[in-house]
């Protein structure tokens, strides 16, 4: 009878310890990021109960006894109940469903920078329209010294263009959010340069200068190129899709026809209504005239649209026009001939996707 008695005991603390280790380091992998914030004069507990309402932790009263006695075994000794772990005010980016030890690494950190503001500069912006965002998201900025950032001579790219003065950052300054605190607030060449380093950096990260080469182009041709993709696809899948068919007009000494270089050309934007006139307006930018890819970008391309102008899914496409194809918005039908594409284009006229 002991030895029963004995052996469900072992068993019975056996499986609490396993309970206590599911709370204290959950199975699940960490849920998504969140912000969370440690208010000024917050005691112990407080924190403890804002982190269990924010689904950081599990179990707060567990948490709570860990913070006083991290050894399991201690709880069913002693736990002295006054004892408060100090952890700093102010903002920290958590995750939901973390482990005990991995939230106090994160709270031992220390909060986050204080931010005086966040700029968000999304991709597919021009320079004129960069400007126009910045002036309305950081009131301390003046236009004269963020134009005069722009034409800066420390923003000079060794593969970029030494022709067009006045759009010599275009598709240079990475489209991201910047954080910036009180010294740099007022700073426009500072968050301009900010923007251009973090250009190189992906530039590099993607190797965009050895990969160029694959495929004939300078790697200003690649931003280029980029800057068309960003422009044309509203669907990350369509990227690579849209850079075949670059590719392959090039590479067939095509037009390229790319209505984005249009609008560009003619200083409109997307949504604005397009004339023949503006189709056929005689211009660099103009790639329904001109042959080749525009002299400069006609955007800034992220991310994605770097990568997919080096990396072209394989196909034999020459077309794409919109068609909300499998009743995905803003999907494309892709063609490889003249009678494909104009059948493909019929459908968007008929949906009044933007064809005419």
């Amino acid at each position: 009878m002991f030895g029963l008695v004995a052996l469900a005991l072992v068993v019975g603390y056996r499986l609490f310890l396993g309970w206590v280790d599911d709370q204290m380091t959950p199975d699940a992998p960490a849920g998504d990021e969140l912000e969370f914030t440690i208010v000024e004069g917050w005691s112990t507990n407080d924190v403890v109960a804002s982190l269990g309402d924010a689904g950081v932790i599990d179990n707060p009263a567990m948490f709570r006894q860990w913070l006083r006695c991290p050894s399991a075994i201690r709880w069913l000794i002693d736990c002295p109940a006054d004892i408060e772990y100090s952890f700093q005010a102010g903002d920290y980016v958590l995750q939901e469903h973390l482990g005990f030890e991995a939230v106090v690494a994160l709270l031992d950190e220390g909060p986050l920078p204080e931010e005086v503001i966040r700029v968000t500069v999304p991709e597919g912006l021009t320079l004129e329209q960069m400007v126009d965002r910045l002036l309305s998201e950081m009131p301390l900025f003046d236009e004269d010294e963020l134009r005069a950032a722009l034409v800066s001579d420390r923003l000079r790219w060794e593969y970029g263009t030494f022709e067009h003065r006045d759009r010599a950052v275009e598709g240079l300054l990475f489209p991201d959010t910047y954080q910036l605190d009180e010294a740099t607030v007022a700073d426009e060449l500072g968050l301009i340069l900010r923007m251009h380093q973090q250009f190189l950096r992906v530039v590099e990260q993607l190797d965009l200068v050895g990969r160029a080469a694959e495929f004939g182009l300078s790697p200003y041709e690649v931003v280029v190129l980029a800057s068309l993709i960003e422009e044309e696809a509203l669907l990350d899948g369509d990227r690579p899709k849209i850079s075949r068919v670059i590719h392959n007009r090039l590479a067939s000494g095509w037009r390229l026809g790319v209505d984005a270089s249009s609008r560009y050309a003619v200083g409109k934007t997307a949504g604005e209504p397009m004339t023949t006139e503006d189709l056929s307006v005689v211009s660099l930018w103009n790639t329904r005239v001109v042959l080749g890819l525009p002299p400069t970008p006609i955007a800034a391309p992220g991310r994605a649209s770097l990568e997919a102008a080096l990396a072209p899914v394989a196909g034999s496409w020459m077309y794409y026009v919109r068609t909300d194809e499998g009743g995905i918005p803003g999907a494309h039908t892709f063609a490889t001939t003249a009678t494909e594409f104009q059948a493909a284009r019929r459908i968007c006229v008929d949906k009044d996707l933007g064809c005419g």
